[in-house]
C-alpha cells in the first residue's frame, strides 16, 4: 500500500518535506494524493542500437554522491536506490500553483528524504535538501500515460529530456534543456527514459489471474476456520443461578488437548446446542 502520512510524519525527513505533505492534504483531492504519493523505483530503458546502450538498458536509478546513476543489469551495487513519490514543492515565494516536487529516500537507517532536482546551471539531476535545490529547477515532476496502461516514464515540465552520461564515476543521469544542451561536450551521450517501477501496485493493476487466486486464497483461508471437526465432550461446570451441575458440550480439535481449568475455543459458522437446564 502507499506510504501512508503518519508514517512520513515519523521520518526525520529534510526541511520541507512534511510542509509539502501538509500542503497536498489541503489542495488535493484524495485520489489524486494517493495517485501521487504511490512509491516508485526508476529503471533506464535505452532503445539505442549500439553496445553502450545494451549496457544501460534496463538498469537501475541509484543515488550516489547527491547525483543519479544507472546501475548496470547486472551489476551489484551498494548505492542506494532511488525510491520516491510525488509531493507538491513548498516554497511561499513561488507562484501559486506550486510545482509538484519529487522526492526519494536517500538512506534506510536514518530513513530520509531529499528533494529531486535538476541542477540549472550543469543539468545533472541531483538530490539535496530545500536549501540545496529551491535555485534549481523542482519541478513540475510527472509521469507519461505509458504504454498500454503501464506506470509510464518519468517527465520534468511534461516532457521527457533525461539522457545518460559517461563519466569517471559511472553513467550518470542529466536532462537536456529545450536546445537539447544537457551541459557536456565530446562526452558519450545517450537518450534515455527513466521508466517507473511501482513499488505497491493497486489491486486494478494486478492481472486478472493474480486477483484470482488471492480470492481463491481467502475462500479457503475461510473454509480451513470454519471446517472443524467436533467430538462430543463434557464438563461439569455451575449454574449462575443456582449452583446446579449441569452438562455442558463442549466442542473441540480433534487430537487437541483439554484444558479443563481454562477452556477456549473459538468455532465459526457452528452451532452448538446446550440441553435445557432440569427445574
Amino acid at each position: 500500500m502507499v506510504l501512508g502520512l503518519l508514517a512520513i510524519a515519523a521520518i526525520p525527513t529534510t526541511i520541507g518535506v512534511a510542509e509539502g505533505i501538509s500542503e497536498g492534504r489541503k489542495e488535493n483531492d484524495p485520489e489524486t494524493e494517493e495517485e501521487r504519493m504511490r512509491k516508485f523505483q526508476l529503471e533506464c530503458f535505452c532503445g539505442a542500437n549500439s553496445q553502450k546502450a545494451k549496457e544501460i538498458d534496463g538498469g537501475h536509478i541509484v543515488l550516489r554522491g547527491e547525483k543519479l546513476y544507472i546501475v548496470p543489469r547486472h551489476s551489484s551495487s551498494t548505492s542506494h536506490p532511488f525510491e520516491g513519490f510525488y509531493i507538491e514543492y513548498p516554497d511561499p515565494e513561488r507562484p501559486r500553483p506550486l510545482p509538484l516536487g519529487l522526492v526519494s529516500t536517500i538512506s534506510k537507517d536514518p530513513p530520509m528524504l531529499n528533494w529531486m532536482y535538476v541542477d540549472k546551471n550543469t543539468r545533472e539531476v541531483k538530490y539535496g535538501n530545500r536549501t540545496q535545490s529551491r535555485a534549481h529547477i523542482v519541478g513540475s515532476w510527472g509521469w507519461d500515460a505509458g504504454e498500454e496502461g503501464g506506470a509510464g516514464g518519468l517527465t520534468l515540465a511534461g516532457g521527457e529530456g533525461a539522457v545518460a552520461v559517461e563519466g569517471d564515476d559511472g553513467w550518470e543521469i542529466r536532462w537536456e534543456d529545450e536546445d537539447g544542451k544537457a551541459g557536456v561536450e565530446r562526452r558519450q551521450k545517450l537518450t534515455i527514459s527513466l521508466e517507473r517501477k511501482m513499488l505497491e501496485p493497486r489491486e486494478e493493476d494486478k492481472p486478472f489471474h493474480a486477483r484470482a487466486s488471492e480470492r481463491e486464497d481467502d475462500r479457503q483461508t475461510k473454509r480451513t476456520n470454519t471446517n472443524i471437526e467436533l467430538t462430543n465432550t463434557t464438563f461439569q461446570r455451575s449454574k449462575r443461578t443456582t449452583g446446579e451441575p449441569e452438562r455442558v458440550d463442549k466442542a473441540v480439535k480433534k487430537g487437541a488437548k483439554e484444558n479443563h481449568s481454562a477452556p477456549k475455543l473459538e468455532i465459526r459458522g457452528t452451532t452448538v446446542e446446550r440441553p435445557l437446564a432440569r427445574k
